[in-house]
């Protein structure tokens, strides 16, 4: 599938940009494949900028997005038209076809093919010059350039964008460290950029270190934040930590300090009532009588969809009780040619929190043959108004006999075998499943591992002809694993979900490996109280004897 990008800003926000001034270009036709390496520095990817020139004809290019394994997570094609060359390129933006789960800390690319002839990158020197006593940054922070597997002394020119979420920043690791009996430093990490304030005081927040209005990088294990303060010796102080994202989603941590004194808590995120988010709904294929629709949530929540014509005829519908993040599911006949619907989806939490919206098309006519429909249009509200659509007629009102058609039935349940972590600590877990009926995935396989309370613990990616992935050291608890094909950014379920439990039978599987020694003591102390039953009884009969 191809798709015409906008050369504009994408809806979403950019949260990551290396663009200086001064640029060069190089041609995709003249070197190794380049890409791009980078720090997530978030929790969602929804699209990417890079900064380009095409003064001859309009061809493709095919953009991966590859995770630190080296597996290819999904692709976009893409038509590039004829760009002017310019001094610093111009900013060409492609969103994918779903916004995707990303590991702050994890390193990712994005690698461009083509056979264009003149299609150029623009890229910039990436060597800083840091202070003597600046603490280190990793060079992929802000991205590192490569030609085929070599690493450059430049990185391309980008953006990262990540589309709208409610989800609070994830504070961690908050620590009070003395710089002098009036000096103290609070420093955290967090799991996605944030802009923070801080409030402390001697009975109340008397003093205000306020928002900056920048977004800082500060995930575990790359970079921590820091405020220092000025504080009077030997004193209590309470303090509250405000971080907050660039969607204003805000994380608050409240607590005491003392100053001259080291605190190292480490606080545990309160639990959020706020229902589910639902983002990149979309029209995967539509026919003339069948639709599929597919949509993201921020949380694990359970799938629902209803047909609607007319703004209030409820004509079919058809869920899903699977609590996970990707959801898609298919109304697989009964709807009527040429009509146009309202796809209201409607997604569950484990609180019970319900999230709702809803998204228009129209079916095809002719015969079914499923195909996508063109740019679809997104509506936050749940269900348009009777009186703003016209009233249902014979000729293009839906079927009588419309009826739900529930999503094609997963694979039987993947098989799962259990054995200790490599490190000592937990467990390692082999997953295998079946292929898909219909061929092989275009973007390979993903799995996610949710522990009891929901939380996603692992995301595991295998290629296209693979059938099996490995888990490692899951702590001992009861976990989910669910498996999807990943056609371009849409994720169907490819074996039922299945629960199974880690940890937990380390001490049989350590009996069961000493049974033979256990055994051989066993025999052994058995022969020995024989023999000495068999001795007694001797020595008595032999006095006996005597006597």
């Amino acid at each position: 599938m191809v798709a015409v990008p906008v050369l504009v800003h994408a809806h979403g926000d950019k949260y990551l940009e290396f663009n200086p001034d001064s640029s060069s270009s190089l041609k995709v036709s003249d070197v190794a494949a380049p890409s791009q390496i980078f720090l997530a520095q978030n929790d969602f990817l929804g699209g990417f900028d890079f900064f380009i020139a095409n003064p001859d004809s309009s061809g493709t290019a095919t953009f991966s997005f590859i995770n630190e394994q080296g597996i290819v997570i999904a692709t976009r094609t893409v038509t590039i038209p004829t760009i002017a060359l310019t001094s610093d390129g111009t900013r060409f933006h492609i969103d994918f076809n779903s916004q995707l789960p990303v590991l702050a800390d994890s390193k990712y690319s994005i690698k461009v093919t083509s056979s264009m002839s003149d299609l150029r990158l623009y890229y910039s020197d990436r060597v800083q010059i840091v202070s003597h006593n600046a603490p280190a940054v990793s060079p992929y922070t802000m991205g590192v350039g490569m030609l085929g597997s070599e690493e450059q002394i430049f990185s391309f020119k980008y953006a990262l964008y990540e589309g709208i979420e409610a989800s609070a920043p994830i504070i961690s690791n908050l620590a009070w460290s003395v710089i002098t009996p009036t000096e103290m430093r609070i420093g955290f990490n967090t799991n996605e950029a944030v802009d923070f304030k801080l409030e402390y005081g001697v009975g109340s927040y008397s003093q205000v270190i306020d928002f900056s209005g920048g977004y800082k990088f500060c995930v575990e294990g790359v970079l921590t934040c820091n405020i220092e303060i000025s504080v009077s010796p030997d004193t209590t102080y309470q303090y509250r930590l405000t971080a907050k994202d660039s969607w204003g989603n805000q994380s608050q941590i409240v607590g005491t300090f003392t100053s001259g004194q080291t605190q190292t808590p480490t606080p545990t995120p309160p639990p959020t009532d706020n229902p589910p988010v639902i983002s990149n709904l979309r029209i995967v294929d539509v026919a003339n009588d069948s639709v599929s629709v597919a949509w993201t949530t921020n949380e694990i929540s359970n799938s629902r969809l209803l047909m609607v014509y007319g703004g209030f005829i409820s004509v079919t519908a058809v869920s899903d009780p699977t609590f996970e993040l990707e959801h898609y599911l298919e109304i697989g006949g009964g709807l009527s040619g040429s009509t146009p619907y309202l796809a209201e989806v409607t997604s569950i939490d484990l609180g019970n929190n319900q999230a709702e919206a809803s998204i228009s098309f129209t079916t095809l006519g002719g015969q079914p043959s499923p195909s996508p429909t063109p740019s679809p249009t997104v509506s936050g509200s749940p269900t348009p108004s009777p009186t703003s659509s016209p009233a249902p007629s014979a000729s293009s009102g839906p079927s009588p006999t419309a009826s739900a058609t529930s999503s094609p039935q997963a694979s039987p349940e993947p098989s799962i075998s259990t054995s200790p972590s490599s490190s000592g600590d937990g467990s390692d877990m082999q997953i295998t499943w079946s292929p898909p009926s219909g061929g092989e995935p275009s973007d390979g396989y993903r799995v996610d591992v949710f522990d009891k309370d929901g939380n996603l613990v692992k995301t595991v990616y295998a290629p296209a002809g693979s059938h099996e992935a490995e888990v490692t050291d899951l702590a001992e608890g009861e976990y989910t694993t669910i498996i999807y094909q990943n056609d371009e950014g849409v994720f169907k379920k490819v074996a039922r979900p299945k629960t199974f439990k880690a940890g937990d039978d380390t001490f049989m599987r350590r009996l069961l490996a000493l049974w033979p020694y256990l055994l051989l003591a066993f025999g052994s102390l058995v022969g020995f109280l024989i023999w000495r039953k068999v001795k007694g009884n001797s020595s008595q009969t032999l006095r006996s004897s005597v006597s």
